[in-house]
């Protein structure tokens, strides 16, 4: 009895390993086809000159992309057999790969530019702060229960609260950009040995 064609992943029905290279691509066009559509409505509404929307992006990206990975590796492995397919796939992993470690420039760009508008913004309202405080100082209608020497130590504390803030932004976007940063590099360098790996088994074919 002759068999009806079908896919190139179920090429034979009795053969387990082309139902077992089948479900591979099922599962990994789920995961890639799962990544997209989270990426795009995190990208809702787009505003890619808006630096909090492309850090925002960027953090999407790096937090699902070892879904992107898992997908990717599934496709790729399910068509090693079929070499038409397998090798763009393979050069599409390479692409990815690129792209992912020359984001992180990107990353490390915008993360510095957002943590000096947030030390910009504490020492204006620091200034904003000291200029209030210095106005009261040598203000003639001062209240006798506000005293200079309590203006003073006003003053401090408002200096202390501004370092512990400027201590805060730094360490908070340092942690932030590492962590997109190592998520960057290690999905770039995956999908770059997947291409490599790609490439190899297609020309032993």
């Amino acid at each position: 009895m002759t068999s009806m064609p079908g896919s190139p992943f179920l090429s034979s029905s009795s053969d387990p390993l082309y139902a077992a290279r089948g479900v591979f691509v099922v599962v990994g066009l789920a995961c890639i086809v799962g990544f997209a559509l989270n990426i795009l409505t995190s990208a809702m509404p787009p505003d890619p000159m808006a630096l909090e929307w492309r850090v925002a992006l960027m953090q999407q990206v790096s937090g699902r992309g070892i879904l992107l990975f898992l997908g990717v590796a599934l496709v790729l492995y399910g068509s090693l057999e079929q070499r038409s397919l397998a090798r763009p796939i393979a050069l599409a992993c390479l692409l990815g790969g690129i792209i992912f470690l020359l984001s992180g420039v990107l990353v490390i760009r915008d993360a510095l530019v957002l943590q000096n508008q947030a030390l910009g913004n504490i020492d204006s309202r620091l200034e904003e702060l000291q200029s209030q405080v210095q106005t009261a100082q040598t203000s003639p209608d001062l209240p006798g229960e506000i005293t200079q020497q309590r203006l003073d130590q006003e003053l401090v504390q408002i200096e202390a609260q501004a370092s512990n803030f400027k201590q805060t932004a730094r360490s908070t976007t340092a942690k932030s950009m590492v962590a997109i940063l190592g998520s960057q590099i290690v999905v770039g360098l995956g999908l770059l040995s997947l291409g490599r790996f790609g490439i190899k088994c297609t020309r032993s074919t």
